[in-house]
């Protein structure tokens, strides 16, 4: 495929830039249009606030209080954590409850083990879709892009600084970046 893998990495240099949005959308799109397989997993487990969206509840609605932290800390299967939310082909590993050491458990051997398993296991007939924490706010997408093939970056329009999003560039030199999305743009297109 164009991005050479199977695994993008969403981003974007704030907190609520729209991130969350869109990787839904995307992962939805590839689902219902590409045939493909999409599994979309909300690594973001830093504490929530009231802007903040679980995508497995407040986007799909389903009931899931576990996820991706409660297996990071050995507490569950991925299997065991997995979700179907009513669209065919879009599977969902939601985020668990926050972790305040979260980017310490992403460098851990036993999210390796994950990204490596589910990268190698379906590479032909699925993308994985990672849902970031904001750039500037955390070491979180720092370590999860040393998995990914891809990197799309969420740049939210009259809101993101110039100064913001070349400190982020800076500090996504030299990975796989494969473009960037504005987002809340008030401008049409025809």
């Amino acid at each position: 495929n164009e991005v050479g893998g199977n695994s993008i990495l969403i981003t974007s240099s704030n907190p609520c830039e729209g991130k969350t949005f869109t990787a839904i959308n995307l992962g939805v799109s590839i689902a219902q249009q590409l045939d493909l397989t999409v599994l979309l997993v909300d690594a973001d487990l830093r504490k929530h606030n009231k802007h903040h969206k679980d995508f497995a509840t407040d986007f799909f609605g389903t009931d899931m209080t576990e996820g991706l932290s409660n297996y990071l800390l050995g507490q569950a299967k991925i299997p065991d954590l997995l979700v179907n939310p009513g669209i065919e082909r879009l599977v969902l590993l939601p985020a668990g409850r926050p972790l305040p050491n979260s980017a310490e458990l992403f460098g851990s051997p036993r999210m390796v083990r994950l990204v490596q398993d589910i990268k190698n296991r379906y590479c032909d007939d699925r993308i994985i879709i990672f849902d970031s924490s904001s750039i500037l706010g955390c070491a979180d997408p720092l370590v999860l892009s040393r998995y990914v093939d891809g990197i799309l970056f969420v740049v939210e329009h009259e809101k993101t600084t110039t100064a913001q999003l070349k400190k982020s560039m800076e500090l996504l030199k030299g990975k796989p970046i494969l473009g960037t999305v504005v987002n809340k743009s008030k401008d049409r297109v025809n």
